[in-house]
C-alpha cells in the first residue's frame, strides 16, 4: 500500500477544495496517490495503493470527477486500460512514453504538447496527446 507523504495529502486537499468540490477523504486519497506517483497508474494500481476494503466503483467515480475537474488526466494504453496521472496545478501539456514490453507509462515533462498546431482551415484543436511507444530503460537493459 502506497502512503503518500503528508505534503502530498495537503496538496491534494488544497486542489480538491480549489476545484469547488466536496473534499471527501476518497478524493483526497486518490489524488494524493496520483501526485506521489512518478508515472500514470491504472485503476487496479490505485486500488492496490489504497489497500483492502475499498469500493472499486467509488474509485472509478473519483477518477472521473478528478478528470472532469482537470485535476487528473487519463491515457489509453494499447491494452485498453486507462491510466491516470495528476494534472496538479498546471494543465496537462506533456507527452508520454509507453513501454511495449512491460506496459508502464512515463510522463515526459520535457516534451511539450503546447497548442497551437497547424490544422486545415476551419479546424480548431482543443487538446493534443502524444504517446511515444518503445522500450523503457529497464526493458532495454534486461533484454
Amino acid at each position: 500500500m502506497l502512503q503518500p507523504a503528508p505534503e502530498r495529502i495537503a496538496e491534494a486537499r488544497r486542489l480538491v477544495t480549489a476545484a469547488a468540490g466536496r473534499c471527501t477523504a476518497m478524493r483526497v486519497s486518490v489524488l494524493a496517490i496520483l501526485l506521489a506517483s512518478p508515472r500514470p497508474l491504472s485503476h487496479p494500481d490505485i486500488l492496490a495503493a489504497l489497500g483492502d476494503g475499498i469500493d472499486r466503483v467509488t474509485v472509478y467515480r473519483v477518477l472521473d470527477w478528478l478528470t472532469e475537474q482537470a485535476l487528473a488526466h487519463k491515457l489509453a494504453g494499447d491494452d485498453r486500460v486507462w491510466r491516470f496521472a495528476a494534472a496538479a496545478a498546471t494543465p496537462h501539456r506533456h507527452a508520454h512514453f509507453h513501454c511495449s514490453h512491460c506496459g508502464r507509462f512515463f510522463c515526459l515533462e520535457q516534451m511539450s504538447t503546447e497548442l497551437p498546431v497547424f490544422l486545415p482551415a476551419g479546424f480548431r484543436a482543443q487538446q493534443l496527446e502524444i504517446t511515444i511507444k518503445g522500450l523503457c530503460a529497464d526493458c532495454c537493459q534486461s533484454g
